[in-house]
């Protein structure tokens, strides 16, 4: 079994790319219904009724214009995507891994964060949150 490496793992946001990024972190987490009945004998059961997924993606590098500018996120249109209110703010991701298998959905950015030194050799980076709406979905082959 082949190790899946860090660096092959892409998030598009809005059909882009995310580009320069340090760490991504996706977190699933299940939506519980707990239930009790006099049938169960005092046993709560549980059952998966759903997930809540988000991902936090840290230190992108800030791009503006490149050559590559119609398939990667400047620093420009990640701030613009995270001011964005209402059904503007849903925005549909793919997260791809280089097995081949992709992910899809729309999610809507609940966070952004922009840091920056006073040293010459100081890059900008953008850390954004965001949370899925809706499900996250394996994309057919």
């Amino acid at each position: 079994m082949a190790r899946l490496k860090g660096y092959n793992i892409a998030l598009q946001l809005g059909g882009k790319t995310v580009l320069g990024r340090t760490q991504e972190d996706l977190t699933i987490s299940a939506r519980i219904k707990e239930s009790i009945t006099k049938d169960d004998l005092g046993e709560t059961q549980k059952e998966v009724v759903g997930h809540d997924v988000s991902f936090k993606v840290a230190a992108l590098a800030a791009l503006n214009a490149s050559s590559s500018a119609q398939t990667t996120l400047s620093r420009d249109e990640v701030i613009e995507m995270s001011l964005k209110t209402g059904d503007d703010a849903k925005i549909s991701i793919k997260y791809v891994g280089d097995t081949g298998a992709a992910y899809t959905g729309s999610a809507i950015i609940t966070g952004c964060t922009e840091s920056s030194g006073a040293e010459a050799t100081s890059d900008v980076n953008l850390s954004i949150d965001l949370q899925v709406v809706g499900a996250l979905t394996k994309a057919s082959s």
